[in-house]
Order: C-alpha cells, then structure tokens, then sequence
C-alpha cells in the first residue's frame, strides 16, 4: 500500500504582529493586510486549561472577509448565522475561540503537486479542506466536536466532503480498490 505523509501545522491567526485572533474582534488592518490570502482554517473553541472543545474547518479565497461574514453573518448566510451563535454561547461560558490556518509542505499525488502557492485554486483548497474532516473523522472518540457535523444538514455536507474528497482522488489514478482501501484504513464512515 501507498502511504502519503503530508508535514502540516496549524498557524495562529494574529490580529497584531504577535497578538493571536480571538473572536468577536473586529477585522483589524494588520490582519487585512496579512490574511486577506486564500486559506484552508479552522476555527478552535477551547478553555485554557481544559483543552479544545470543538473545531470547524473550512476555505475560503479570502480569509479576512471570511472572518467578517463570520462575525456579522447576512441573513442568508446559514452556516455563519450557526457559528455565530455556537461561538457567541462558547464566549458567555468564559470559553476562547481562535482561528487557525492550514500551512503545509508541498507533497504531490502523482502527477499533481500541491502548494501553498496553490491555494488559490479552488479546488486545491477543497480538497485539502476535505481530507483535514477525513483526517478528522478517523480520530479517536473523545475528541473534540467538529462543528462541520452537529446538524443533519451537516452530516449530509460531511458525506458531500467525503464523495467530494474521493471525487478528486479518482482522477489521480487510484483504482477502486486502493480508494476502498483508504477508505477502510481512515476508517471513514458516512454518517
């Protein structure tokens, strides 16, 4: 079996230089001139000292606007409007939420290579988004929620990520028994 190791850490969303980002604050001009970039992110509510409680990942073409819609969602905007109030209730229950972004090293599946410099292409940042939730599912239980699956309309998204994810493996030459394989390995589930 393939095996595909892909060097990864999260980055500390800064509002000032040396200042993380911490939810509700206002986008500020530092950040608009550093994070207004493609992004595959994640937003983390934790308790200092208690640990993370929950995550939503996702991407975007321009991670300051991302972060306006988030906190001054329109009335259509529904996944927003849902986070918004999660992470309005985490703040009331003393909790902290962050933002992170996704920075890797460039690896390549066949033919393709994937880059930071990528990001801006669309589906390089889907696909990313999409196997941070893979990696994401196959972790232990206990770990934190992943604000990605708490409706049913979400579990629906979770299993559009999944035949999206696998939709973008296809084209790179795996067969349909190496995707079930991985699938088997991950321990990916619908759900």
């Amino acid at each position: 079996m393939n095996v595909l190791e892909i060097n990864h850490r999260w980055a500390d969303v800064q509002s000032l230089q040396g200042y993380n980002y911490l939810y509700p604050t206002a986008v500020s001009s530092y950040m608009k001139e550093q994070f207004c970039r493609p992004a595959v992110y994640r937003w983390m509510v934790w308790t200092p000292g208690y640990g993370v409680h929950a995550y939503y990942v996702g991407e975007t073409a321009n991670l300051a606007h991302r972060v306006q819609h988030c906190i001054r969602p329109g009335n259509q905007q529904m996944t927003n409007l849902r986070l918004k109030a999660y992470f309005d209730e985490a703040i009331r229950q003393k909790q902290q939420v962050e933002l992170q972004t996704f920075v890797f090293e460039p690896f390549q599946v066949n033919k393709v290579i994937f880059s930071m410099e990528l990001l801006g292409h669309t589906h390089i940042r889907r696909m990313l988004e999409n196997l941070v939730l893979v990696l994401m599912d196959g972790e232990k239980s206990g770990s934190p929620l992943v604000l990605n699956r708490v409706l049913a309309q979400d579990k629906e998204r979770t299993n559009r990520h999944i035949d999206l994810a696998l939709s973008h493996l296809k084209p790179l030459g795996l067969t349909d028994e190496q995707t079930s394989r991985l699938l088997a390995t991950l321990k990916i589930a619908r759900a």
